[in-house]
């Protein structure tokens, strides 16, 4: 058995338009891994850029409540249904998550000396996790400010962060996508 990825789509998508805006690396990853999408807890509008393409593709869907960090604490103990789904369906060597899909994924991380709980526990605290991670960040994503903030959550040492040409979206350029592979398989040793 080949071990499992778990792919967190971003809000106003869903599993199926994730698996087609991440299909650049998801078919790098599938002759290594088994790909596994989750589905967000929420129905919301579409997303940005979304429609007119994945017009039908509904129901559009996110993980949390952001838009303010009061309506975001209302909703981060769902976060905890995704740490139970997620322990279901793993075990999982792995987690890319998409704008919102990478802050619900910050909940799955291990618990260590250093990072008591997931996200809701570190914000604020000055705490990092102390986890292998791979950002890629569009150089004219509209939402990249909040990007480059998700990376100080994760510890210096061990985080990559890789720049790319483009907006808010996954990278569809192939090197972009193997050297994320790449550092997959080391950090994997497989």
């Amino acid at each position: 058995m080949k071990p499992k990825i778990l792919f967190l789509h971003g809000s106003g998508t869903n599993p199926l338009i994730f698996r087609i805006q991440s299909r650049a690396l998801v078919s790098l990853l599938t002759p290594h891994f088994e790909v596994v999408f989750l589905s967000g807890f929420h129905a919301c509008p579409p997303g940005p850029g979304v429609l007119p393409f994945f017009e039908g593709a509904d129901p559009y869907l996110k993980w949390l409540e952001d838009s303010t960090p009061q309506e975001e604490k209302v909703h981060w103990a769902e976060l905890d249904r995704l740490v139970r789904e997620a322990e279901e369906k793993g075990p999982f060597v792995g987690v890319v998550g998409f704008s919102q899909g990478a802050k619900a994924g910050m909940e799955l991380g291990g618990k260590d000396t250093e990072r008591e709980g997931g996200y809701k526990e570190s914000l604020g605290l000055g705490k990092v996790a102390r986890t292998e991670s791979f950002h890629l960040i569009g150089e004219d994503d509209p939402w990249r400010g909040e990007s480059e903030a998700l990376v100080g959550f994760f510890d210096e040492g061990r985080r990559r962060v890789r720049r790319f040409k483009g907006g808010h979206q996954m990278p569809l350029d192939k090197g972009v996508n193997q050297e994320v592979v790449e550092w997959i398989l080391g950090v994997c040793q497989l």
